[in-house]
């Protein structure tokens, strides 16, 4: 379960408030995921007093927007049993909902969440997981890239040092996975975790 409260004390007119709101929880808190499983309970609030006067409404999304994202990161990186953070990005995607969709598709997939565990570069998984997102029949694997960090790994091969070094690489505290989809020009973030076997030790070594 997440309960995110959010307190200000700008004075944004209720509508306004709720629209920047929603606005900024679509591009942070709808962008992460542990494990997939979601709770009736998951609420996102923000409470504003008013007591700082008027305020630059630009201004107060990027700060809050900032404020959210670390938060975001924040539940990834706490995840359970979670050593690494994973970054999955999207790109020249034909609409941010189709750039969301594939993005969470590779970052919910158990089979990439365990090769990021085990630090292997294995671009076929993440192939797998854009070809599970068979709704849209606009991709053309032929022309997706994708690269762990800044390292493309398909379609263009990465020979036994440059695996080597990318194992280093995902190693690391956080990874990121960077998929080119040549459909339009969109493009969407998500966050998540690695699946160890912590995970599956606090899950089953308790009940609810």
């Amino acid at each position: 379960t997440l309960i995110a409260m959010v307190f200000t004390d700008a004075a944004i007119e209720p509508q306004l408030l709720d629209s920047t709101f929603r606005s900024v929880i679509n591009r942070t808190l709808n962008c992460v995921s542990v494990d997939t499983d979601t709770s009736t309970s998951d609420t996102a609030i923000i409470l504003a007093n008013g007591a700082a006067g008027p305020i630059d409404i630009a201004a107060f999304e990027t700060a809050l927007h900032e404020v959210l994202l670390h938060l975001t990161k924040s539940i990834a990186r706490d995840g359970e049993g979670a050593e690494t953070l994973i970054e999955v990005l999207v790109d020249n995607a034909r609409d941010t909902e189709q750039a969301k969709t594939v993005a969470k598709a590779i970052v919910n997939s158990p089979l990439v969440k365990t090769a990021v565990h085990g630090a292997d570069p294995n671009w076929g998984r993440v192939a797998m997981a854009v070809g599970k997102c068979s709704q849209y029949t606009d991709i053309d694997q032929e022309k997706v890239v994708i690269r762990f960090g800044t390292q493309e790994v398909y379609p263009t091969q990465v020979n036994e040092s440059g695996l080597a070094q990318l194992s280093e690489y995902m190693r690391g505290a956080d990874v990121t996975i960077h998929v080119s989809l040549a459909t339009g020009t969109s493009s969407a973030t998500v966050w998540g975790c690695d699946l160890t076997d912590g995970y599956v030790r606090i899950n089953a070594d308790y009940t609810t």
